[in-house]
């Protein structure tokens, strides 16, 4: 059974959790600083710097998409994070998987109603996408991962290693998301 209210390894967690929450902010900004533009072009609305997401084991990112990179009909969004594997769920049966252990991570997904995802994912992730995981989850319908023992240690060189890393893991979307959002 899922506990639904804090014990004290949580109250713990919480604290050191907001002793880096300001650096954690300061690494976001870094990373929203060099997508903006990006996602400017792409039309994105509704954007946020960076949420907690405990149902999805993630402190990420997203953005809201308009057509020609989502359909009409369809809220669909893009995403930049990190995602913490034990902590949530909504990616399982990632083709190919996902890593195992915490990474850094950027998707496309559908949210709200009608939840509209591309038909053709498999052929758009071998040709369009190569190093992409489709999902059949919740959370999103393409990601993807570099896990956090990739990045440089200081904090400087990882939080542009981060930025520099999203920002083209996004440029691949943009370029990739109007022949879905087609299919």
């Amino acid at each position: 059974m899922r506990r639904t209210t804090a014990d004290i390894h949580d109250l713990l967690a919480a604290e050191r959790f907001l002793a880096a929450e300001a650096r954690l902010a300061g690494t976001f900004g870094r990373v929203e600083e060099a997508v903006a533009p990006l996602l400017r072009a792409m039309r994105a609305t509704g954007r946020t710097t960076y949420a907690t997401d405990p149902e999805h084991g993630a402190v990420w990112g997203h953005a809201f998409l308009r057509p020609p990179y989502a359909p009409a009909e369809a809220e669909w969004f893009v995403a930049w994070g990190l995602r913490f594997p034990d902590g949530g769920a909504g990616w399982d049966g990632a083709e190919p998987p996902l890593p195992r252990g915490p990474h850094a991570v950027v998707a496309a997904g559908a949210a709200g109603e009608p939840r509209r995802r591309p038909r053709a994912l498999p052929h758009a992730r071998r040709g369009l996408l190569p190093g992409w995981s489709a999902l059949e989850g919740e959370a999103a319908f393409l990601a993807a991962a570099l896990p956090l023992r990739e990045l440089p240690a200081e904090a400087e060189a990882m939080a542009d290693a981060l930025a520099g890393w999203t920002l083209a893991r996004l440029e691949e979307l943009k370029a990739a998301l109007p022949d879905l959002a087609a299919s």
